[in-house]
């Protein structure tokens, strides 16, 4: 049991914090918090994310931090038809 209960720490440990949260900026738009930690991810796996999150729409990035491999992006507005 003891063993298992190891397993899953190191995992969680290894996998580390990452992930997307929704915000908004501070002239009322909508944000994307990106946050690419852990020994797994790459400062690539970010950018893909942010890819991911706006599509073919592309996205500004507000403010990014390699070290930390994290960033604050809006999505760019879809093309007029």
């Amino acid at each position: 049991m003891r063993l298992v209960a190891l397993g899953a720490l190191g995992a969680i440990a290894l996998g580390g914090c990452g992930g997307m949260h929704k915000t908004y900026l501070p002239d009322g738009n909508r944000g994307y918090s990106i946050s690419c930690r852990g020994v797994l991810n790459s400062w690539d796996s970010c950018l893909v994310k942010a890819g991911r999150v706006c599509g073919t729409r592309g996205y500004d990035t507000l403010r990014s931090s390699e070290f930390d491999r994290s960033l604050l992006i809006s999505c760019k507005a879809p093309p007029r038809k």
